[in-house]
């Protein structure tokens, strides 16, 4: 095995001190320019501990059903139970502890909306501009126009007069 030699030249030693010794450049402040802290945050709903149905329901955080709702302490677990058992289940096989199907809906909702401060005539208008396909008015429910308050992608479907499972998640090949 042949020795390492080490290079000893006073130039490379003045050099290796020199790059070694030097301090970094002092930090330079821009006081003019703005803290992100400073910057307003985006309207969501509060998460409190309680409710961890924002974990993997994530985008009705930004819903602005449900941050109206949040702004008068309505939350998830006042309409849908806490869902514990939901919550817990990592299969996703086990329902929310209450569901509503699309007959409900209108009654759930009147509970604590008393009327409806729209004329019916341009409720339906409304709905005519969003859907030809729902002429009549018995075929309307309150989230059809308030709120988009369904989920993006469903990976699993439950009947929601009964909470029984209608397709189970498919599992990944091993």
């Amino acid at each position: 095995m042949k020795p390492i030699k080490l290079c000893t030249s006073a130039a490379f030693t003045a050099v290796a001190l020199a790059v070694f010794a030097a301090a970094p450049p002092p930090l330079k402040v821009d006081k003019s320019a703005p803290l992100l802290l400073d910057d307003a945050p985006a309207k969501t709903v509060p998460v409190s501990p309680k409710l961890i149905c924002y974990d993997c329901h994530g985008t009705f955080r930004e819903d602005p059903f449900s941050i109206k709702h949040a702004s008068v302490n309505i939350t998830c677990v006042t309409c849908h139970g806490e869902s514990r058992a939901h919550a817990d289940d990592e299969d996703n096989t086990t329902p929310p502890q209450t569901m509503f199907p699309r007959e409900a809906i209108a009654r759930r909702c009147a509970e604590c909306h008393k009327e409806h401060n729209v004329a019916p005539a341009k409720v339906i208008a409304r709905w005519q501009e969003r859907d030809l396909q729902k002429l009549k008015p018995s075929n309307l429910v309150c989230t059809d126009c308030h709120g988009k308050h369904r989920m993006n992608v469903r990976t699993i479907h439950w009947d929601k007069k009964t909470g029984k499972l209608l397709d189970a998640p498919k599992k990944a090949a091993k």
